[in-house]
């Protein structure tokens, strides 16, 4: 199962090494099965964000940087990530 997650980061360096982390083969491409966005600074916000689908359940080692939008934001991976990302984000909020 996908889990679509988003994140804020103090600094598009700090984002991108997060992102390195998750693997990169010798030319630089990932060599994961996440599909990564980065969607910079928003409206309202001096943060670097990042939208995450991942290819199973969130790396536990980025929940420190996740947030939840409500709204859903400017960006999602189409209805099934936003179905996903909805029930998520209730049962967070509990």
């Amino acid at each position: 199962m996908r889990s679509f997650r988003k994140y804020e980061f103090g600094s598009k360096g700090a984002a991108t090494a997060k992102i390195n982390a998750l693997g990169v083969d010798s030319d630089g491409y990932p060599s994961h099965n996440h599909c990564v966005v980065n969607i910079g600074e928003v409206e309202g916000s001096d943060k670097h964000h990042v939208d995450v689908y991942w290819d199973g359940e969130p790396e536990s080692s980025w929940d420190n940087n996740m947030i939840w939008c409500t709204p859903i934001g400017v960006h999602s991976f189409g209805s099934e990530s936003e179905i996903e990302y909805t029930t998520a984000y209730n049962a967070a909020n509990e």
